[in-house]
């Protein structure tokens, strides 16, 4: 079978792929769309389906382009974690992707995939973040205004969910962006707390406007972050399912440490800074 029809069989995913596995160079996967955010969206999707089906935790760490007679090849690689019988395995994996078809110059490589949030000014999300990655938008501000949008992201056993909303009070936050965000900081936790009462505080940190707290209830990790940008406020919740894998746990503090760097380092421009 096709790669492209097992991963519309398996995940009922339509990518715009045909050609090999990707395992070498020697049999690509071949892009087969022009528009360079398609093919750059085509690769994580691909990364995501092949890698996600073993359970793996993984995340995107280059593109190089390699020499071949094949065409235009360039290696996808990814840094993987998993647990084979009692030890856990960390490694680079690769696959390969014939990008001849993509409308981009010679000297560059393709783009980082982007998932616009609406209604906010150019404002955007990668489509990864740390371990993490993007399942899903809703806009839930044409029904409830002052709520923006929500962004879900998700690994083996784990969910996140970030927020970016106003409450209708965007000047306010613009003029005392510290002082705002510790009352719905707190009343986030007050929120958590009120649904989840077994939840026991595990470690509070602040710091660069970022106010973060984990918690634990038996085998369950959760996170709250709530944090000011450029009028906005952002909150993070993130659920692991599996806080006895302590591999899981530090993808979970690695991912949330990622994206408090993003909001500390304060930049409004048309996207969240890196």
């Amino acid at each position: 079978m096709e790669l492209k029809q097992m991963l519309l069989d398996d995940f009922g995913k339509n990518l715009p792929i045909d050609g090999g596995f990707g395992a070498s160079i020697d049999e690509p996967i071949r892009i087969t769309t022009t528009d360079p955010f398609q093919a750059a969206l085509a690769q994580l999707e691909v990364a995501r389906c092949l890698y996600g089906i073993r359970g793996w935790y993984w995340r995107a760490i280059g593109r190089m382009e390699r020499e071949s007679d094949k065409g235009r090849i360039e290696k996808f690689s990814s840094e993987v974690k998993y647990i084979e019988g009692d030890d856990l395995i960390t490694e680079k994996r690769n696959y390969y992707f014939d990008i001849g078809s993509v409308n981009i110059p010679n000297d560059q490589q393709l783009p980082e995939v982007r998932i616009p949030l609406p209604g906010f000014g150019g404002l955007s999300l990668p489509w990864e973040i740390g371990w993490y990655h993007f399942d899903y938008l809703s806009d839930n501000e044409a029904e409830h205004p002052g709520l923006g949008v929500s962004v879900a992201y998700s690994a083996p056993q784990a969910k996140m969910m970030i927020y970016a909303y106003d409450k209708t009070i965007s000047e306010k936050i613009k003029d005392d962006p510290d002082g705002s965000a510790k009352l719905e900081y707190l009343q986030a936790l007050s929120d958590f707390e009120s649904m989840n009462p077994d939840a026991k505080p595990l470690r509070e940190h602040e710091e660069g406007g970022v106010r973060l707290r984990f918690y634990e209830s038996g085998e369950i990790l959760s996170a709250v972050l709530v944090a000011p940008f450029d009028g906005l406020f952002f909150k993070l919740r993130l659920t692991l399912e599996a806080s006895n894998e302590p591999f899981m746990v530090d993808c979970a503090w690695f991912t949330v440490a990622t994206f408090a760097g993003m909001l500390s380092a304060g930049d409004a421009g048309e996207s969240l800074p890196h």
